[in-house]
């Protein structure tokens, strides 16, 4: 028989030994505790290490910010410096490898609009002593050679030098003028040249900034700064006498030679074409007026196309309502324009406008009340010279508007009645 073999008799582990409820709880807690005091020393370890590679990093930016400038370290971080811009205006943080905070916020602005304006900006010189003023400036409107300017600044010459900004000059001849707005076109036969960009007057408000480039006196390319210190104005110009409506005001440091120049917003675009100075020395102790660049724009074209602007007109004699004419004829309305004389047969006679017939003294004038009392134009409320001017400013000689009065207390329309030219001499048929 086969023996068999006897293996061993199995051995069973001991019975686990059971902890009691405070020694578990004791046991957890210790163990907590460690983990917590590992973890504690490792984030410890790694903070001391983050700070220590801070200070190196430190250490290394500032020996780079002092031998070659902060704007390597955008460099070094593949961040192309030209493309960095700050504020509104989007100015470039870096100019020239310099860093631009070395200039105020204003102070850099007023550069870049500078920059990026005087080389459409000229220097007019007339070639006679015709002018009224000899010089002045202009802004490069085409790229082809047209220039605009003030009337007053090329007077009756007919030819002129215009001398740009890198010193270079060329010839120019006069293309037209428009005597009540007191602007004028120049042309010269440059090619290439830097069109001035034209921005909104529209939008303005009293209390922002505006900027100019011009020549005062001869000093060539002078920047100015200011703010729109009003707007709407009605200006009557020295050269005409006539009345310019909706001109922006500035407080900006205007002398003669600045006339003709650009007023410019904070990004770099015309807003208005400086025109006039008011003050009691004639210089930049007053307010200056510059007329609107959309007006600067739409006179321009009219001119370069038909070398004048035709303006429409109608022929009476007027006076701007005041309390003392109100008071004294008891009218039922208190803003508008009376109508004193009309032009025996003209376009107002025939459109059945009437005048008064009780002569008046006025100041050193003589009027005649009891006549019609203009109220609207088209669509346009008139209540005084600003709306009046406002309303004919954009119309041509042979355009008909219906025309409302106030005649016997009744507001009348009279329609289709035709406008004339406006001309210097009937401009001044207006009392104020």
């Amino acid at each position: 028989m086969e023996s068999i073999a006897h293996l061993p008799s199995p051995v069973y582990p001991q019975t686990m030994k059971r902890f009691s409820f405070p020694e578990l709880l004791t046991l957890i807690i210790v163990s907590t505790a460690s983990v917590a005091i590992i973890l504690g020393l490792w984030l410890w370890t790694d903070y001391i290490n983050k700070e220590r590679d801070k200070e190196i990093l430190r250490s290394a930016m500032e020996e780079v910010m002092e031998e070659d400038g902060l704007d390597a370290l955008f460099e070094m971080a593949g961040i192309p410096v030209d493309q960095i811009y700050y504020g509104d205006e989007l100015i470039p943080l870096f100019q020239n490898k310099e860093g631009s905070w070395t200039y105020t916020s204003e102070e850099a602005r007023n550069i870049a609009v500078y920059e990026k304006c005087k080389d459409s900006v000229v220097q007019i010189l007339s070639e006679s002593t015709l002018s009224d003023s000899g010089q002045g400036s202009g802004v490069i409107l085409t790229s082809d050679g047209y220039i605009v300017t003030n009337k007053h600044v090329v007077g009756s010459g007919t030819e002129f030098t215009i001398i740009f900004s890198d010193e270079s000059s060329e010839t120019a001849t006069l293309v037209g003028y428009d005597v009540l707005t007191d602007i004028a076109v120049l042309k010269c036969p440059r090619v290439g040249l830097l069109p001035m960009e034209f921005g909104d007057s529209t939008t303005l408000t009293v209390g922002q900034t505006l900027l100019a480039i011009g020549n005062p006196y001869g000093y060539t390319w002078s920047l100015t700064s200011g703010m729109v210190s009003g707007l709407e104005r009605m200006v009557s110009t020295s050269s005409s006498s006539s009345i310019i409506p909706n001109m922006i005001q500035t407080d900006a440091l205007i002398n003669p030679g600045n006339s003709g120049g650009p007023l410019l917003d904070t990004k770099g675009r015309m807003v208005g074409l400086v025109s006039s100075i008011y003050s009691t020395s004639g210089s930049a102790q007053g307010i200056s007026f510059a007329l609107p660049a959309e007006s600067v724009r739409n006179i321009s074209q009219k001119i370069i196309k038909d070398g004048k602007v035709s303006r429409g007109w109608l022929d009476f004699l007027s006076v701007e309502l005041n309390s003392q004419i109100v008071s004294y004829c008891n009218l039922p309305v208190d803003k508008g324009i009376l109508v004193s004389q009309v032009v025996p047969a003209g376009m107002a006679d025939r459109g059945g406008i009437k005048g008064g017939s009780e002569k008046a003294q006025y100041g050193s004038s003589v009027i005649y009340l009891g006549g019609d009392v203009v109220v609207a134009i088209g669509d346009k409320t008139i209540e005084g010279y600003t709306d009046y001017f406002a309303a004919l400013f954009a119309t041509s000689p042979g355009d008909k508007v219906d025309v409302t009065v106030v005649r016997n207390g009744e507001r009348i329309v009279l329609k289709a009645v035709e406008l004339v030219e406006q001309t210097e001499e009937n401009t001044r048929w207006i009392l104020r």
